[in-house]
């Protein structure tokens, strides 16, 4: 009997064009969005950056929302191979330190365009709109690797502990796009929600250094301005005190 062998499938020439054209999209934009403000960019210059039509704009990406998702989209599979070759177990927390260092240096390689992005799609995000990767999986994993060495607590949950390093991630990612952090900022409020996680949930064997790494990101989150921020208001000054005042 003749072995069956699977072939890969290839894409059709009709697959790889329109493959081909969506990428050129998303380069027109991100290339546009370098130099101009995301309320000035317009379909039709994207179309003809990426010499199509502005109906093949919508056909092959969507709307401009879907287009902004597409953009992050990209960077994250662009991400994806790197991140793939990080090798998780043989020292997982070197490696959830390179997850998120990877991830700073590729967006802030493309700031004057992510910065933009990331403020519009975290407003979609709170529409139910998603992107089509999640890196916080890669924490995750890095996390559990940790827990099976002994470096994490018996009693700590590693994907909770994986996900919290994500969330800080993400709350760094905004406030950078918002303009409330440097780039140097950026990567050091990234390490300092980092080691919070970790030291947070380390083995006595392990939290000391790890409080030491805290510290360190805490200085340097300072010398990059961000402890110097001051509220414009005070967002408690009109709550009123609940019961009765204190005595003296």
């Amino acid at each position: 009997m003749v072995p069956q062998v699977s072939l890969p499938i290839v894409p059709s020439l009709r697959e790889r064009n329109k493959a081909k054209r969506r990428h050129a999209i998303i380069d027109g934009a991100l290339e546009l969005l370098r130099t101009i403000p995301l309320s000035e960019l317009s379909v039709e210059e994207i179309a003809a950056l990426a010499e199509v039509s502005p109906a093949t704009v919508y056909n092959l990406v969507g709307t401009r929302d879907q287009l902004l998702v597409a953009c992050v989209d990209r960077l994250v599979e662009s991400l994806e191979e790197a991140l793939l070759s990080i090798d998780l177990t043989s020292d997982p927390i070197a490696a959830a330190v390179l997850v998120v260092e990877v991830s700073n240096e590729a967006l802030i390689a493309d700031g004057a365009a992510f910065r933009q992005i990331v403020r519009a799609v975290n407003g979609l995000a709170s529409e139910g709109t998603t992107i089509a990767v999640d890196p916080g999986q890669f924490e995750i994993a890095a996390m559990r690797a940790a827990h099976e060495r002994g470096i994490l607590r018996g009693d700590v949950d590693p994907a909770a502990t994986g996900r919290q390093i994500a969330l800080s991630y993400n709350g760094a990612l905004f406030a950078w796009a918002g303009g409330l952090l440097t780039d140097d900022g950026f990567k050091a409020a990234v390490r300092h929600g980092l080691w919070s996680a970790l030291a947070g949930s380390a083995t006595l064997d392990y939290r000391e250094s790890f409080l030491d790494q805290l510290r360190r990101a805490g200085e340097d989150l300072v010398d990059a301005g961000y402890g110097s921020i001051v509220l414009r208001t005070n967002p408690y000054s009109q709550v009123q005190p609940s019961g009765p005042p204190a005595v003296a």
